[in-house]
């Protein structure tokens, strides 16, 4: 059980860098390249059953893509704060991807 724990604490640091560089990058890539890069990390997540990173970045994705004229028009940082939320949370569930969405429909709403 202890090889599993290992495995996921090194794939949650991996998406924990890629997440890092991304943030550092946003206002440098092309909306096509941030989105490639958001596709990586989802794609990892999905990978290891990280299931609340896959939906807050398909989230983000879609964001992205409805603004993909002007990333600036996207608010990045509050997707990407829920990423690094969602690459910590312990639970792996429907319920807690739907709650960081939540969170985030809230904070667009205030």
């Amino acid at each position: 059980m202890q090889h599993g724990n290992d495995a996921m604490l090194l794939v949650r640091a991996e998406l924990c860098d890629r997440l890092e560089t991304l943030s550092n990058l946003t206002r440098r890539l092309s909306p096509r390249d941030f989105t490639a890069r958001v596709e990586t990390i989802r794609t990892l997540a999905a990978a290891y059953g990280l299931t609340p990173v896959v939906r807050v970045a398909e989230a983000l994705e879609r964001a992205v893509a409805e603004t993909s004229s002007d990333i600036r028009a996207c608010p990045t940082a509050l997707y990407l704060a829920r990423l690094q939320d969602a690459i910590g949370c312990e639970k792996l569930d429907e319920k807690a991807s739907q709650a960081l969405l939540a969170s985030v429909s809230v904070r667009l709403g205030a």
